[in-house]
């Protein structure tokens, strides 16, 4: 069993800054360039918390930029549904506190983007 403390505040923060960017990406760069984006915080949370709600984020994130990538042009609120549904996914399967209150953030960061 690997002991390793997790910093949930620092991962959150880290997780939460690199949606923000991709949101960011998908609004101002084209389709192959945000899926890359999308692609990249996929694996570095998947490199960054090798399971729970963070890993499972990160796959989440690898698999939609692959179908993002396929797509002639990106809208902004349908990607922010994608990401929506990727987030309402993982309340079921957090489970410690800090797993939820990572989700929250996700989930906060996101109706940011959608009360703008």
């Amino acid at each position: 069993m690997d002991n390793q403390q997790v910093s949930w505040n620092s991962v959150g923060l880290r997780m939460v800054q690199g949606l923000t960017t991709t949101i960011d990406a998908v609004r101002q760069l084209d389709v192959q360039e945000a899926s890359l984006v999308m692609r990249l915080l996929g694996k570095s949370c998947t490199r960054m918390i090798k399971d729970g709600v963070g890993h499972q984020f990160g796959i989440a994130l690898i698999e939609t930029s692959a179908q993002l990538a396929m797509k002639e042009k990106l809208v902004l609120e349908d990607v922010l549904k994608v990401i929506t549904g990727i987030i309402g996914r993982l309340y079921f399967t957090a489970n410690t506190e800090e797993e939820r209150q990572l989700v929250a953030q996700l989930e906060e960061a996101v109706k940011n983007y959608q009360s703008v």
